[in-house]
This record gives structure tokens, C-alpha cells and sequence, in this order.
């Protein structure tokens, strides 16, 4: 099918692109496996990724990506379209280094046209689209698609489906000597008894992050507060325990200004907004915390009082991968060892 007829196609079929962002569920993970083959003298594997089985070439070229960036781009992966998720994304100038396309998530039905235009012959998704966005995008070229939630055991399926293997190994041998020399020095710098919690807030409400959840599928994923507890090992005040038994199933609980108070972490973690968003967005979101720092409630929480109350960036603390969780460390380690 030529490019022209592809554009017609999807002119016609379809009505709108759905794509689910920051604080979805995604589906539990899957094996996969590859079988090479050859048709038309272009060689071929299979491989079994969460949305079935697909051949796709032994050793891809021009890889579009959907919603996976920062894995790819760990990878070192051959891209020439990614997506750019809300204003000031976290990756957006790794991917203009790397002279990337760059398709803005909110531009509709034009992602289609942009897929196509970038003449992929292969397309690698977040489990967070749905079935009919996988059709449409299988149009363009062979599709497969991974949870980013649970990027450790994706970017191993990923990398052997990209014949990067060894790189996907290195990503994680550097994620694990960060994670160690993190913990190393947050130990040195508060022990190993102190309570911690991650506070998202928006113009609407105030989330407590939980350590982990439980997708339906019944797999345990860590969340975006996933890397403190998990990785860094630190202790979730009580609050959390709590709220973890009565909601496995999800990753952040809203709370009440009633329940405010029981946020008695000796550590606290803030960030206003969410990955997407406009720059009006969070201007919002961050006019309602100001706010909610003047209130008697949260002057009165210990981790206020004893200014050990850190804000950080929602654009990649509200994301998973491994550069999110590299910037998220990092944040961290530097809150941790120099607070006062």
C-alpha cells in the first residue's frame, strides 16, 4: 500500500485517536519470542508483545514511537518520530539531539497522517492505547507494543525484539549502581528509620502515591512513587501501609483535608501538574498549593515544620522509564543528603 493510499484510508476509518497518558493502568506483561523468517528477501521475526504476535524486521531502521521514548532512547534505538507529552516534556530535547521528530499528543487525527509521513518500518506503543489506535497505527507499519509501567522487564522483551539485547543489560546494570549508590548515601544522610511519602496536587485534589498496585491482570507494578519505596528502599510512613491494604488495585488515593493531618512522614516529596498539561495547567495547579501552603492544616504537617518538604518536577515524576527514574534519584539523593 503506497503512502497515498494509506492517507485515505485513515482519512476515512478513522475518527479520532485515543491515547491514554499519565496515571493509566496498563496490561499485565507477556513472554516473548522471536522466529526469524524471509519474505520478498526482507528478512522477518516474530514476536509475541502484549497485543498478540507480529513480524516485524530482523533489524528495524526507522522505529516511530508511541508513548515509549525514554526506553528507546536508553536503547539507543534507530528513531525518527517520538511524541511529546504536554509542554516542556521531559525528553524533548534528548530527542531534537538526536534530530527526532517530534509529534505534539494532543494534535488528533494528524498523528495518523505524521506516523505515515515518517515512513517507519516499525512502530513500538505503550500498552496504554487501545486496540483500535493498534489497528490504525498497523496500517502504517508492523506494530508492537509493551508496558511502560514495568519498564525493567519491558526493556529486556524490547531489546530482544530489536536485537539490542546487550544494550537493555547495560540499562539496567547503571539503573541498579545508581540505585545503590543512592541508597548508599540517603542511608549516611537520614538512616535507615525515616518515613517518607509522595504528594502529587492539582486544582482539584491532593494524591498520596502508594509503593505499588495491582493491575486486573493481578501483576504488582510499582507506580511513579515505585522507585523511592522499591528501588531506594525507604520506609512509607503508616498512612501508606494503610491506604495500600484497603486500595491494591491502585496507585494513588485522594485525600481530605480530614485525613491531611495523619501525613506525618519525617520526608516529604511534592510536585503540582502532571506529565501533559499546558504551561496554564500548571499554573493552576501550582496556585492551588500555594494556597494550600498557607493553610494551618499543612503548616502543621512534620516534614513542613522541620523543612524537609522537597518539590519536584511532575514532568518525569509523573512518568516511568529508565530516564525518568535517573532524574528522580537524582532528585532524591540531592533533597535527602543535603536537607537540613
Amino acid at each position: 500500500m503506497n503512502l497515498l493510499s494509506i492517507r485515505t484510508l485513515l482519512s476515512v476509518s478513522i475518527l479520532t485517536l485515543c491515547i491514554v497518558i499519565a496515571g493509566c493502568g496498563a496490561t499485565g506483561s507477556s513472554d516473548l519470542s522471536t522466529a526469524t523468517s524471509k519474505t520478498d528477501d526482507t528478512q522477518t521475526q516474530s514476536v509475541e508483545h502484549l497485543f498478540g504476535t507480529t513480524a516485524i524486521p530482523l533489524h528495524p531502521k526507522r522505529i516511530a514511537s508511541y508513548n515509549l521514548e525514554d526506553m528507546l532512547l536508553s536503547l539507543k534505538a534507530p528513531l525518527v518520530l517520538g511524541v511529546s507529552v504536554g509542554e516542556n516534556y521531559y525528553l524533548e530535547d534528548r530527542l531534537k539531539a538526536q534530530q527526532v521528530s517530534i509529534l505534539n499528543m494532543d494534535s488528533g487525527l494528524a498523528n495518523l497522517e505524521a506516523f505515515a509521513d515518517a515512513q517507519p518500518d516499525l512502530i513500538v506503543a505503550s500498552a496504554t492505547i487501545d486496540r483500535t489506535t493498534y489497528d490504525q497505527l498497523s496500517l502504517i507499519a508492523p506494530t508492537i507494543v509493551y508496558d511502560r509501567e514495568d519498564w525493567k522487564s519491558s526493556i529486556v522483551k524490547l531489546g530482544k525484539a530489536l536485537d539490542l539485547e546487550n544494550q537493555a543489560q547495560q540499562v539496567i546494570t547503571d539503573h541498579n549502581d545508581q540505585v545503590q549508590q543512592a541508597k548508599a548515601d540517603i542511608t549516611r544522610a537520614v538512616g535507615d528509620k525515616a518515613t517518607i511519602a509522595f504528594l502529587r496536587t492539582t486544582s482539584k485534589d491532593i494524591r498520596l502515591y502508594l509503593p505499588g498496585y495491582q493491575n486486573k491482570e493481578g501483576q504488582t507494578l510499582p507506580g511513579y512513587a515505585g522507585m523511592l519505596y522499591n528501588d531506594l528502599g525507604l520506609q512509607p510512613m503508616p498512612l501508606v501501609y494503610q491506604l495500600q491494604k484497603d486500595n491494591p488495585d491502585k496507585q494513588n488515593v485522594n485525600l481530605s483535608t480530614e485525613v491531611l493531618p495523619e501525613v506525618n512522614a519525617d520526608y516529604v516529596f511534592v510536585t503540582s501538574g502532571s506529565a501533559g498539561g499546558t504551561s496554564e495547567d500548571l499554573q493552576k495547579d501550582q496556585a492551588e498549593f500555594a494556597e494550600l501552603q498557607k493553610s494551618p492544616i499543612w503548616q502543621a504537617l512534620p516534614a513542613v515544620q522541620n523543612h524537609h518538604m522537597y518539590s519536584v518536577n511532575a514532568k518525569y515524576w509523573i512518568s516511568t522509564g529508565p530516564i525518568a527514574d535517573e532524574l528522580k534519584i537524582k532528585d532524591a539523593v540531592k533533597q535527602l543528603t543535603t536537607s537540613s
